[in-house]
């Protein structure tokens, strides 16, 4: 089985989980799946399976997650994760390549297609962006720092928030989760106000950029369908 069919199969069983033993589960399902960095997604999804299947047999004894793996979950989660295989560094990079090219595909697509209706549906901008290489390349840079840096924030957000015996309102979570979006949306906007125009002046219809998009996508899925990154 790959990593996503037993990823499947544990939705599947979690289902079986008394409330309280879920809450536990879920705390140490996303703790570990966010701790699995630089880790192998398959052994990963096998270790989480397989401390699902032992917390069922021990719930039909009438125990719970904490009678199984401690009162301290999260120590325990650290020593599951101390046990799972690194993930090979080419599969990495395989990773990281396929992410990249899908957010540079979704920036273009985006830019191109709203820019596009934006002119000829709305007059609104012109039909052709003017831009200077250098800062062109700086402000992609940019925007691959922050996206990294969103991830991370929110990562680091999710694993503080795990097992909490008192858990915030979803509306305090929300808050919260939309003041960092918002924070990093601006940084967004910002980045290309902020950064100098050099290098070589460069003008293409705004329409290339549906298509520069339309390619990077087509190459992120032939990446994903031959080397298998997203499984």
């Amino acid at each position: 089985m790959n990593s996503k069919e037993i990823v499947q199969i544990n939705n599947d069983k979690r289902k079986m989980l008394t409330a309280e033993n879920l809450a536990y589960y879920e705390d140490m399902l996303v703790y570990i799946r966010l701790n699995n960095v630089n880790k192998s997604e398959q052994q990963t999804e096998e270790v989480l399976l397989e401390l699902l299947e032992h917390l069922l047999l021990a719930q039909t004894e009438g125990k719970t997650a904490k009678d199984i793996f401690g009162n301290d979950l999260k120590e325990y989660c650290n020593e599951v994760i101390e046990e799972i295989p690194g993930e090979k560094t080419n599969d990495i990079v395989k990773f990281l390549s396929f992410v990249i090219i899908q957010f540079l595909a979704i920036i273009s697509l985006c830019h191109g297609f709203i820019g596009f209706g934006l002119h000829y549906f709305f007059d609104l901008g012109a039909g052709s962006m003017t831009f200077q290489l250098g800062s062109g390349i700086i402000i992609i840079v940019g925007y691959l720092i922050l996206l990294y840096l969103f991830v991370k924030v929110i990562l680091q957000w999710v694993k503080r928030t795990s097992f909490k015996e008192k858990k915030a309102k979803k509306w305090v979570e929300f808050l919260q989760v939309w003041i960092i979006s918002m924070v990093f949306i601006g940084l967004f906007i910002l980045i290309p106000i902020v950064v100098p125009d050099f290098g070589k002046t460069i003008s293409l219809p705004i329409l290339t950029f549906a298509v520069v998009g339309i390619i990077l996508y087509l190459v992120s899925f032939i990446l994903n369908k031959k080397y298998r990154i997203t499984n």
